[in-house]
């Protein structure tokens, strides 16, 4: 988890400004300089299919199957991850703590911890003595 919680990190901090406001499907096809009806015809589907998927993309409601097809068409890869809020080590040391305290749910304000060898030999501890399907 440690190691996971830090490639995370590294990709949070790479990640620029979000999404373009027109999808990245339409961005990328428009920076390479190609249209739509090329696109189509690279995946098989009208210049219409292609801009109704770049509209479906762009509100996130496109499947990630037809993402990768339409990726494919524009020579790239469909790359997705979960970026967590705060650390994935910080966010099950909370949770042990409140299990071990007998506290109740952990609240989407929890405030991130500083974890060293002793936290996580504690947490480990804590672990071992709690039911993992009733964990969180």
């Amino acid at each position: 988890m440690v190691e996971l919680d830090s490639q995370l990190r590294e990709l949070a901090k790479q990640q620029g400004a979000g999404t373009p406001r027109s999808g990245w499907v339409k961005t990328v096809r428009l920076a390479l300089g190609m249209n739509s009806a090329t696109l189509g015809r690279r995946i098989g589907i009208s210049p219409q299919g292609v801009r109704r998927l770049e509209q479906s993309e762009a509100e996130g409601s496109i499947s990630l199957n037809t993402l990768a097809k339409i990726a494919d068409g524009l020579n790239c890869d469909v790359r997705y991850v979960l970026v967590p809020r705060i650390s994935l080590v910080d966010q099950v040391m909370a949770r042990a703590t409140e299990h071990s305290k007998g506290a109740g749910s952990m609240g989407a304000g929890s405030t991130p911890m500083n974890i060293d060898g002793q936290s996580l030999v504690v947490l480990a501890s804590l672990l071992s003595r709690i039911d993992k399907r009733a964990f969180w």
